[in-house]
């Protein structure tokens, strides 16, 4: 059995000892970042080339989540279980429980594998099956009963204040309380729309541009592959694209209570030029002393949305290899050519797979 050592037993107060301390934070003379030890412009805003608004913070949520009283600790503790109870998709993840629910230490959430959001049905196959976005059409008179019945944490002001404050601001649930009160509707569709191409960034939506309710045979016209048709019923989830503006705020309504539209396909800066998604998360990301942002401020929520949109990043970066073989002359990374040149003729022993660079990690 290994021998342990106490490698501090034989430690003396009289030996020197050699303090490192860091420069001071700089701040970015473009975006106002800040910026830490080695880091430069060209991380945060390329330099200035990349610019976007500050996402607009709703006072409060703000004032919610910065209380020093219980309720503010209640919240803060269980910020994304209030936020899972009012999203309108559900998210797919495997979460590493043994660090997320370790009592010991800082709250980490770590996901394994892939993470996907899916959107069901407008209404459900029985009364007791009803969630996400089905609550806010189906049944609304029993609304907060049913968002209550989740978990007996749930503290009933503030999930009637989440409540008031989503039905006041978000475009989404506008739109999904007018489809509530339409009186056909088992006849209905939901069109959920890509963000408009020629809408400014800081521009906020409003319920006509986000999603259009379709009554009875009306039909939806030709939809783009990021664009979602829910039907009234239906067994099967829909998984929302990440490259849809909108996979962002129908997943985190705590963060985004004014329905901005996260990164997507189309997404340029202000000079009209397109934003990568590694690009657009990197500024968003950044802290800048004259802005504040939810998105610092969401404690475990924001350690979710962080690593959520990060898988979302590695995802684009290998989508990229995958489609992108033939630039890379792949043939010659896996040994195809060689399988050839030696005179291989059965094609089902040569292994293909999609290589990446060497500098991918």
């Amino acid at each position: 059995m290994r021998g342990r050592y106490n490698c501090v037993k034989d430690f003396k107060e009289g030996i020197e000892t050699i303090r490192y301390q860091l420069p001071q934070p700089k701040t970015c003379h473009f975006c106002n970042a800040r910026l830490f030890h080695r880091e430069t412009s060209s991380m945060c805003c390329k330099d200035g080339k990349i610019s976007f608004p500050n996402i607009p913070i709703c006072p409060e949520f703000m004032e919610l989540i910065c209380e020093q009283t219980p309720r503010g600790r209640h919240f803060r503790q269980y910020i994304r279980f209030y936020n899972n109870m009012f999203a309108f998709t559900s998210m797919g993840v495997h979460v590493d429980e043994s660090v997320a629910s370790n009592s010991r230490g800082i709250y980490t959430f770590r996901a394994q594998g892939a993470i996907y959001h899916r959107i069901g049905s407008l209404l459900p196959h029985t009364p007791l099956s009803v969630r996400h976005l089905q609550l806010y059409i189906y049944d609304t008179d029993l609304e907060i009963q049913r968002r209550m019945s989740q978990s007996v944490e749930a503290h009933e002001d503030i999930v009637r204040l989440i409540q008031r404050i989503l039905d006041m601001h978000n475009p989404f649930v506008e739109k999904f309380r007018q489809l509530s009160r339409s009186p056909n509707l088992h006849q209905c569709k939901l069109l959920i729309k890509e963000q408009p191409l020629n809408q400014p960034q800081y521009c906020l939506p409003n319920a006509s541009q986000v999603a259009a309710i379709i009554v009875g045979g009306e039909e939806a016209g030709h939809l783009s592959g990021r664009e979602i048709l829910v039907q009234t019923f239906g067994g099967n989830l829909i998984n929302v694209q990440d490259t849809a503006g909108f996979y962002d705020p129908l997943q985190y309504p705590i963060l985004f209570p004014f329905g901005t539209y996260g990164w997507d396909i189309n997404t340029r800066d202000a000079n009209r030029n397109k934003v990568s998604c590694r690009d657009y998360y990197a500024y968003i990301f950044q802290i800048r002393d004259d802005a504040l942002s939810m998105i610092w401020l969401g404690g475990r929520l924001s350690q979710q949305y962080v690593v959520d949109n990060y898988v979302k990043i590695e995802t684009h970066k290998l989508r990229w290899f995958e489609h992108n073989q033939d630039s890379i002359r792949a043939d010659l990374y896996q040994g195809l050519q060689d399988a050839f040149n030696e005179g291989e003729s059965d094609t089902v022993s040569i292994f293909i797979s999609a290589p990446t660079f060497s500098s991918y990690i």
